[in-house]
């Protein structure tokens, strides 16, 4: 069996990938009150690290799922992919949040944004694996 080199550019289909990915876990991660009460308690310097560590475990995924070379044209291709896996995942974090009446964002904008980086945790994660099965 052959393994074939992906292209890492995003395409409509992997969006709805991506998309679909998240909602498996964005949603159960979003309605429990542990995540509401931590995003409350979490100082926002360790929200920034988490949000760091799934970036990067993001592009630790991306960069050993695509095979391709260090060149500064891949990179690039990849760095958007991982980008848009997060950025997607946050949208669809923050849409969920919000949809549950759970993202304060005018009131407690401090707090909408911690909690909305505690969701996309998990949840870029299962996005990042479910586009990968679909090439």
């Amino acid at each position: 069996m052959t393994s074939r080199i992906r292209s890492p550019k995003v395409h409509l289909r992997d969006l709805a990938e991506i998309i679909v990915g998240g909602l498996v876990l964005a949603f159960p991660v979003a309605v429990t009150e542990e995540v509401w009460n931590l995003s409350v308690e979490l100082s926002f310097g360790r929200a920034i690290l988490i949000s760091c560590a799934s970036l990067l475990i993001i592009a630790g995924f991306v960069q050993t799922s695509y095979k391709h070379s260090l060149t500064a044209s891949s990179q690039k291709e990849l760095l958007t992919r991982v980008l848009t896996v997060y950025g997607v995942t946050m949208l669809i974090a923050s849409s969920v949040l919000f949809a549950v009446d759970r993202l304060p964002l005018f009131t407690d904008t401090l707090v909408a944004v911690k909690r909305t980086i505690i969701v996309a945790f998990p949840a870029s994660f299962a996005a990042t694996v479910v586009d990968s099965f679909g090439d």
